[in-house]
């Protein structure tokens, strides 16, 4: 059989170089079709690589600006912290608010700190505030508390009409306002 093929070999050039190259072409293709599955899990890995990377390039101008407003509301939390030891400015915060609202502020005390925990960033100062008022005065005052720089938290409150007569109201409130560790 060997002796056939080789004086086929001899006889007919032509088709033997076109049998080697067929078969050196399957072979070809042969590889090349194994190297395509790896080609394609690549360029889909890069596609979804391009297509995370693009989406983040896109937001990146709305995380910017979310980034600059989160750095501004903590620069404004930090900037209207009460500090503790600093009595007169802590109450006079309240008494501008008196002279706005037309109410009066019979008592205003800060108490005593309780002792923070490590986890709380912040001190929680509080506060015991009556203020008499006719019911606009009241309210203003209120909403001026809520509205106002500090932070706080209304933990405890009641209203009563004044005995005088004078549809006076009275608010008794106990607050703590966020303050500086």
């Amino acid at each position: 059989m060997p002796e056939v093929l080789l004086n086929f070999w001899r006889n007919q050039p032509f088709v033997s170089a076109c049998i080697g190259i067929c078969l050196l072409s399957l072979g070809g293709i042969w590889w090349i079709d194994g190297q395509v599955d790896s080609y394609e899990t690549e360029l889909d890995r890069v596609t979804t690589q391009g297509a995370e990377v693009l989406s983040l390039v896109a937001t990146r101008p709305m995380m910017e600006t979310e980034l600059e407003n989160v750095r501004a509301a903590v620069r404004r939390t930090e900037d209207n912290l009460v500090v503790e030891d600093n009595l007169a400015e802590n109450l006079w915060y309240f008494y501008s608010i008196e002279s706005r609202t037309q109410t009066r502020l019979p008592d205003l005390h800060q108490l005593d700190v309780p002792n923070p925990s490590e986890a709380d960033a912040y001190l929680r100062v509080p506060y015991e505030v009556s203020a008499v008022g006719d019911f606009e005065g009241i309210s203003e005052f209120l909403r001026q508390l809520e509205i106002g720089p500090r932070l706080m938290r209304v933990k405890d409150f009641s209203f009563r009409r004044e005995p005088s007569g004078d549809e006076l109201l009275s608010l008794d409130l106990s607050i703590e306002l966020l303050g500086r560790k």
